[in-house]
């Protein structure tokens, strides 16, 4: 078959590869060379996922590569959205638009190839490790920021689709994300781009800078410093169309006439009279009397604190339906959606390079590198209300209701029921803002905050390594290197509310609730103090390796490797609100309590052999073995083999067994709690919702709190994979791929699986739930029915190593470069991945299938498994002009969340079960099967004279709206940020130029 030749590399100073793989993963690759260059069997590459150097990139295991040419002509100008493209990065992946002030990892961005989270992907710069982002992705998995990584000096992204723990050790379940940077760069370049949306918005600003000196080849040295700059303006949902920037979806209605409920907050549902109520609303203050029977809560209608400020410029309306506690003179209706979800963070990122890179006589080279990267994310979320229940874990605290003393003093301490503060008639005052003190009774207060809360993180990240690698004596090749890396995030959240304090304010009457917006800086600052987290990763590597040729056999050399490594890695990520036994309300609201801290050593030795046993068929074995000072060991085989009968066709296939160390959060995390939505079903449930009088708290969806703790004597999840693939090049510049891929993992590191068992005890026990190693909390009262059940607040477990789950598909990919008279040549890639099973089976013996599902909602915050993605692009190039169309595709899915009790094709019990299907008011379901999602982007490029080029991008082009999913990311945004975010942005302009000197 044909040989590609790409710079002559030597032997990686890492275990990995420093090649591309060209026709081993047709798409995304670059064209074919010219017949002089591909016929150069000499050119020695050494290919990902291998420490072995070949002549040729064809190996055993399906490697994609995607060139920087590739990236410029696609309009992907970073490293994290060119990979977040790929076919096969699947259920569980991170992007930006989950960086909107409430996920856990904000700032963060990550890959998860095969469905299989960002934990089971590896991703790693110049085939090295890199420290990880320190918060951990739902509390649970750490992975690599590729925020972190610089985007002006990348050479190419090779994606390795297989397992490959016998290489890289653990986490490369599912596959390796391997950066590569240039190794010579000589002489100025300088490039800047400008970007904005169709709509006038989410601006992009981009300039860098890098100059290099030195011709490795002739002066036996090159160095070279790079700086780039980069900006994305956020994005807010009130700057997109219907219904993306309004939750009162009546107007959206089913073929049978009836329409969607009003899901703004005390939103109006005319056709079955309810209201999405009561709840308070940002700086209008309403008051009722206390509880004769609860001095903790109030009683009774609320009232207006304020009657002439009414709703303070928000729509008010008097349809109340049966609520037992609005206010007659009406309630106050927020659109919460267009005033305050964002939909994409602001985003500033800055780095700095540098790398010298110099020959040692002729059988040697040494090398450093030095990296600096500093990420800033900006993100909004809804304001508080002043009223809550302390963060879980927080010893079965009582809801805290805002209750207002009868007195209040300079002196005051706040209490939950407001009374006993240390206020009486003889040292203080009647309390201004309860209208019923002088009748000698507390009252409950219920507002909101008028701030948005925000998140603010500043990620910087250093990165060094020293390296050398070369021969000695009879071709014995060596290679070693050091690799330091820390990641320093500084996380800052604001207008968060410590409710002890509300307390305090409320005592002494310094709280104007009246005008929340007249009280002063100095008591905002009390009530929410600013909360700062500072949290770090640190990893540092020593590994060596030595291979050689050991003798020839009729297909060729027989290589061998062997090599060792050192590895020390840690991350002390504090809680921002941790647990306490003392007084749980000086704690926040809503800051999560998640928090770790530990390190670990692993020592590893590995092998890799190549037996070319004829020429049509080479086999290759490597192995390792890492052991943990955590007490954790692992051995991870690999075998291959790769036949070619014919010069233009190849079969390929591997078989490997690979592991998932348990990460920090895993093992020695704190309490931990995410959020997913949930419904009440009525019909089960009955009692539950009529105890409630079937009103808005029992009946519309509410929010469930997962705690997971962590668990020091996990084991490692243990992977079993296969690949099976052909490649066919029936003429010449053409190449076809088909690869098989299977994986199963056993001893998964889990909580809980389905919490229906957990919610259908509580519901239908009056709250009692004898489930082992599952504890259940209560959520708040409901205002109306103090006394009655509360829904069901949070399920708390510890991680477990339990289930086992598969998953397996097919990959195509096709690959063509023509020339078309003497001028023009047309390029062609085309890529695919078609997910076949993605099954969980539980130790009970339930099995869970996700694919083509929004499933597992517990680990991809209900963003689905799409069992089809793709992506097609065709470039033109003729003389000094390039023109690109790329398509993108992902399959719609079934809106079932099987994890939380859905069954895959029933829809009408899915909505009826609330489990993630949205229903009309007349019960019948809006989307048992959601829209495919396509994307095409347009680029062109001129370049003028020798030294400059101007270039153009319109991303989608098109202009195509992301399909309304009122059941993806729990129903926040109205459609799927994992897959459609470069729908919601709308067309995007860019404009750029490059200059070369």
């Amino acid at each position: 078959m044909k040989k590609t030749q790409f710079s002559m590399l030597k032997l990686s100073a890492a275990p990995i590869v420093l090649g591309a793989a060209l026709l081993s993963a047709p798409a995304y690759a670059q064209g074919a060379p010219a017949d002089d260059e591909a016929s150069n069997d000499d050119a020695i590459i050494v290919v990902t996922g291998s420490i072995l150097r070949r002549t040729n990139t064809e190996t055993a295991s399906p490697v994609t590569v995607l060139s920087a040419q590739t990236l410029e002509e696609r309009g992907l100008n970073t490293v994290s959205e060119a990979v977040q493209r790929l076919s096969a990065n699947g259920a569980g992946t991170i992007t930006q638009g989950w960086n909107t002030g409430f996920n856990f990892a904000s700032g963060a961005n990550a890959p998860a190839l095969r469905g299989l989270t960002v934990q089971s992907t590896l991703s790693i710069s110049d085939g090295l490790r890199m420290a990880p982002y320190p918060l951990a992705d739902d509390g649970q998995r750490n992975f690599v920021d590729l925020n972190t990584i610089p985007d002006a000096v990348v050479e190419r992204i090779e994606v390795l689709r297989d397992g490959a723990s016998s290489t890289y050790g653990a986490d490369a379940i599912a596959g390796v994300i391997n950066v590569i940077t240039k190794k010579e760069i000589q002489g100025l370049h300088l490039g800047g781009s400008l970007g904005i949306s169709q709509k006038g918005d989410a601006g992009e600003q981009r300039i860098d800078a890098t100059w290099g000196y030195g011709d490795l080849a002739n002066d036996g040295f090159n160095f070279y410093v790079s700086g780039e700059y980069r900006r994305q303006d956020a994005l807010y949902a009130r700057d997109r169309g219907y219904p993306f920037n309004n939750k009162d979806w009546t107007s959206i209605c089913g073929a049978s006439g009836s329409c969607m409920s009003n899901q703004n907050w005390n939103g109006f549902t005319p056709e079955n009279g309810l209201f999405n109520g009561l709840i308070s609303i940002p700086g209008v203050t309403l008051v009722r009397p206390v509880s004769a029977t609860n001095p903790n809560t109030g009683a009774g209608r609320f009232e207006f604190l304020n009657p002439a400020a009414g709703c303070r410029g928000y729509k008010m309306h008097q349809n109340i339906g049966t609520s037992a506690t609005a206010p007659l003179a009406g309630v106050c209706e927020i659109n919460w959606q267009g005033d305050h979800i964002m939909l994409q963070p602001e985003i500033e990122r800055q780095g700095l390079t540098a790398r010298f890179t110099a020959n040692v006589g002729d059988r040697a080279q040494v090398y450093a590198i030095a990296n600096y990267y500093n990420t800033k994310t900006h993100a909004t979320f809804t304001p508080l209300g002043l009223n809550g229940t302390p963060t879980s874990p927080n010893n079965g605290a009582a809801a805290y209701n805002v209750m207002l003393p009868v007195y209040v003093c300079a002196n005051g301490v706040g209490t939950l029921s407001g009374q006993n503060t240390g206020c009486t008639a003889a040292n203080g005052t009647l309390n201004p803002y309860n209208p019923y003190a002088a009748s000698g009774q507390t009252a409950q207060a219920f507002v909101r905050s008028t701030r948005d809360r925000t998140v603010d993180t500043s990620s910087r990240s250093l990165r060094g390594v020293l390296g050398i690698e070369g021969s000695f004596g009879d071709d014995w090749r060596y290679s070693a290197n050091f690799t330091a890396s820390e990641v320093r995030l500084k996380r800052t959240q604001a207008n968060y509310f410590i409710p002890q304090r509300i307390m305090d304010v409320v005592a002494r009457g310094t709280l104007n609730l009246n005008d929340l917006e007249a009280n002063s800086q100095e008591i905002w600052d009390y009530i929410a103090p600013v909360n700062t987290t500072t949290s770090v990763s640190e990893l540092w590597q020593f590994q060596a390796t030595l291979a050689k040729d050991l003798f020839q056999l009729p297909g060729g050399p027989l290589q061998a490797a062997v090599g060792v490594s050192y590895r020390d890695e840690s991350i002390d990520a504090p809680s921002a609100n941790p647990g306490t036994l003392g007084n749980q309300y000086d704690r926040y609201y809503s800051i999560n309590a998640v928090g770790t801290a530990g390190s670990r050593d692993v020592k590893s030795a590995f092998f890799e052999l190549s037996a070319p046993v004829i020429e049509q068929i080479e086999l290759t074995a490597s192995g390792r073995y890492d052991d943990y000072s955590t007490g954790q060991s692992n051995f991870s085989p690999k075998l291959g083999v790769k036949f070619t009968p014919i010069p233009q066709v190849a079969v390929r296939g591997t078989f490997s067994k690979g592991f998932r160390i348990p990460s920090f959060n895993e093992s020695f995390g704190l309490p931990t709690t995410g959020f997913v939505t949930r419904t009440v079903n009525c019909t089960t449930f009955a009692a539950f919702c009529a105890a409630h009088g079937n009103n808005a708290y029992a009946t519309q969806s509410y929010s469930l709190g997962l705690t997971q703790v962590g668990n020091p004597d996990l084991d490692p999840e243990k992977s079993t994979a296969f690949t099976a693939g052909i490649i066919v090049e029936p003429i010449r510049n053409v190449s076809l791929t088909v690869d098989f891929w299977h994986i199963k993992v056993n001893d998964l590191i889990t909580g809980v699986t389905s919490t229906a068992a957990a919610e259908a005890a509580y519901y239908s026990n009056n709250g009692v739930v004898n489930i082992p190693g599952i504890t259940v909390l209560p959520g708040q009262p409901d205002p109306a029915f103090p006394n009655a059940l509360p829904l069901l607040g949070f399920i708390q477990s510890s991680y477990t190593n339990q289930d086992s789950q598969v998953v397996s598909g097919l990959d195509f990919g096709a690959n063509l470069s023509l020339p078309i008279g003497s001028n023009l040549t047309w390029r062609s890639n085309f890529d695919a991945s078609y997910m076949i099973k993605y099954e969980l089976t539980t130790d009970a013996g339930d099995k869970l299938r996700y694919d083509g599902t929004l499933s597992p909602c517990n680990i991809t915050s209900c963003s689905g498994s799409p069992k089809w993605r793709a992506s097609w692009q065709n470039t033109l190039a003729f003389g000094d002009t390039t023109l690109s169309l790329t398509a993108y595709y992902t399959k719609g899915y079934d809106t079932a969340s099987i994890d939380f009790g859905g069954i895959k094709g029933d829809c009408q019990f899915n909505a009826d079960n609330g489990v993630s299907t949205h229903s009309y008011v007349d019960g019948s379901p809006v989307n048992c099967k959601t829209k495919d999602i396509w994307n095409v982007d347009f680029t062109a490029s001129q370049k003028i004279g020798d030294k400059f080029t101007i270039y153009a991008n319109v991303l989608n082009v098109f202009g195509i709206k992301p399909p309304f999913d009122p059941d993806a990311a729990y129903g926040i945004f109205g459609f799927n940020p994992a897959w459609a975010g470069p729908n919601i942005m709308g067309r995007y302009f860019r404009l750029g130029a490059k200059v070369s000197f």
